[in-house]
């Protein structure tokens, strides 16, 4: 028998069946759509670049884009060429013209169509002007524009002594000394404090200098310095303590500074408690080998013989006395005993 349903009696349709569907229908598009975009950003987050959208050129690919010539960050208007410098010169709407030069030994370089142009001597500022004037001279340019950039120095400063880094250093502008510091990497551990700079073609005493912690007076010693000069940092002297003192040690020294016996043992905290103050020697370093110098510093401590002056590289030496140790190990050994005695009566 043919039973039909009427509307009671059909199943109805959940609403979750229908969002079901939905969803099914839906999921597809939805992987089209991320696949779509994981082609656009890949899974770090980083954008692709997306393909240049200018047409392909057919035949020979095309030319590479010229090197970029590296222009210094600094000002060199005002640095004076001499032979040696290494010279990129531009012309501005003529590059047949623009070349790199190298200033010869007459101070000259050499110019397509105008020959040699004489520079040594001149700042680079001046030099391009003096090219320049030597294109419209002659004709060949109406209305010259050249640019010139030292692109290797053949002079500077001579940086020697207690740096990191010694060598030729190029003043471009206004230098100063911490200038030239700075691109040395600074002072050693065991710099001293005098600088001395010597001027090319001077007659006078060189110059000296004091460097120091103190900022104002720091600025004094950060003098202007000049192509030719030769920068001398010192190395700092030292002061050897050792033996009976409470903190052996060595010690550089200040070159304003005077150092004695009885500063040196301040430094090192005082005697120890088996020193032999009497028995003290300094060991000095001559021309002809180690001399040993005695030092009564029993006396000097009370004031009746004057303290004695160091010089750079002296070993003070404090002996131990072996009374004091003898006597010190007997002490030890009585307490020792003492104590095992104290220990035995106790515990019994």
């Amino acid at each position: 028998m043919k039973t039909t349903l009427d509307s009671k009696t059909a199943p109805s349709r959940s609403p979750r069946h229908g969002w079901l569907r939905g969803f099914l229908i839906a999921l597809p598009l939805m992987m089209c759509v991320q696949a779509m975009q994981a082609q656009t950003h890949p899974a770090n987050g980083a954008p692709v670049t997306p393909a240049s959208t200018y047409p392909e050129t057919s035949g020979s690919p095309a030319a590479a884009p010229p090197a970029l010539t590296a222009v210094p960050s600094v000002d060199q208007s005002h640095y004076i060429l001499s032979p040696g410098d290494v010279l990129e010169i531009s012309v501005f709407n003529a590059p047949d013209l623009s070349q790199r030069a190298v200033v010869n030994s007459a101070g000259n370089i050499y110019m397509p169509l105008i020959n040699d142009v004489h520079v040594a001597g001149l700042h680079v500022e001046n030099a391009q002007g003096v090219v320049e004037q030597a294109y419209l001279k002659d004709g060949v340019l109406k209305v010259p524009h050249v640019s010139i950039v030292v692109t290797s120095y053949s002079s500077g400063v001579l940086l020697m002594g207690e740096v990191n880094r010694t060598g030729i250093y190029p003043i471009v502008g206004a230098g100063r000394l911490f200038d030239i510091f700075a691109e040395a990497g600074g002072t050693t551990p065991s710099a001293g404090q005098l600088v001395t700079i010597t001027h090319k073609g001077s007659t006078t005493e060189p110059q000296t200098l004091f460097l120091t912690s103190d900022p104002v007076k720091s600025l004094e010693a950060n003098v202007v310095v000049q192509q030719g000069d030769t920068i001398i940092v010192s190395k700092a002297g030292v002061l050897y303590v050792v033996g009976e003192v409470l903190a052996p040690s060595g010690f550089l020294m200040d070159e304003k500074g005077q150092y004695t016996v009885m500063k040196v043992v301040a430094m090192a905290h005082g005697l120890g408690k088996f020193a032999k103050p009497s028995k003290a020697r300094i060991v000095r370093r001559t021309p002809e080998g180690e001399k040993e110098i005695l030092v009564p510093l029993d006396k000097i401590l009370v004031s009746k013989l004057p303290d004695v002056a160091m010089q750079a590289n002296d070993i003070l030496f404090i002996p131990p006395s072996k009374g004091k140790q003898a006597a010190s190990r007997s002490i030890d050994v009585a307490v020792a005993l003492a104590s095992g005695v104290a220990y035995y009566g106790l515990s019994r």
